[in-house]
């Protein structure tokens, strides 16, 4: 039996960082889980202010009596909801957070907010 071990990088600059990395499945065989691991790899639509971002994926044996806890895969938009590690929230990462609210009226009150 095995597993995915999905893994998320993003890059900044010449900077790649291991983001996350979540479980994927359960396969009988390794070659079941390598045509699904194949599927998972690639690039992914890069969050602003990055170069790049992608998924690669392992697959690892388990024991028959594992029971593989899947927690979904890391949503890119929490990206744009904190900074980077060692950044605080201020200046084009504020604006980035404010782009990611819902629209409506609080597009227009914050476009004022930003002219005062």
């Amino acid at each position: 039996m095995f597993t995915i071990i999905l893994l998320l990088y993003v890059q900044l600059h010449l900077e790649v960082t291991l983001e996350s990395s979540s479980l994927r499945g359960v396969y009988l065989t390794r070659a079941e889980c390598e045509a699904a691991a194949l599927r998972l790899r690639g690039p992914l639509p890069t969050p602003a202010a990055y170069s790049a971002a992608w998924h690669d994926a392992l697959c690892v044996p388990i024991n028959r009596d594992v029971k593989v806890n899947e927690v979904a895969p890391l949503d890119l938009r929490h990206l744009f909801e904190r900074p980077p590690s060692g950044c605080g929230a201020e200046g084009a990462w504020r604006r980035l957070a404010q782009m990611c609210v819902p629209g409506g009226a609080g597009v227009a009150a914050a476009s004022k907010k930003e002219a005062d």
